[in-house]
């Protein structure tokens, strides 16, 4: 069964790259523009949730304050934070909210993937490509 990654971004373009390589990938992906249209997604699939990739900065509600409800509400799974808004007072929020990873925009793809793959394997959790280790970080010049 396929890892489900949701992703909640408003910037479009990178909402459907992003996207579309983890479907390449063989995920289950949700993904939603707004923490509303995220949280939405996250009611109706109760529990079936893998990992969160959310950006911090969005209409309405941030990405961290979805992760904090979800939080509340008993979700334990990895956490990748991204933002082009870098501050301290996110970082802080990162760390109390136990994000996995706290990444600036713009960001490698591949690096991406592989940390998502990376946290996913860490936690027992399998997709095809994980399977196949076809992704993974790899070291600069390498």
């Amino acid at each position: 069964m396929a890892a489900t990654v949701l992703i909640v971004d408003d910037e479009t373009l990178l909402l459907r790259t992003l996207s579309n390589a983890l479907r390449d990938d063989g995920y289950e992906v949700l993904s939603a523009g707004s923490a509303e249209g995220g949280e939405a997604l996250l009611e109706s699939r109760m529990g079936t949730v893998d990992l969160m990739v959310l950006d911090v900065k969005l209409p309405g509600r941030s990405g961290l304050d979805l992760l904090e409800g979800q939080r509340k509400r008993g979700y334990v799974g990895p956490a990748v934070v991204m933002t082009a808004f870098d501050s301290p007072d996110s970082e802080g929020r990162c760390r109390q909210l136990a994000v996995d990873r706290y990444l600036r925009k713009p960001f490698d793809l591949e690096a991406m993937l592989g940390l998502i793959q990376n946290l996913l394997s860490g936690r027992g959790i399998q997709t095809s490509s994980a399977a196949n280790g076809t992704h993974g970080l790899t070291p600069e010049g390498g």
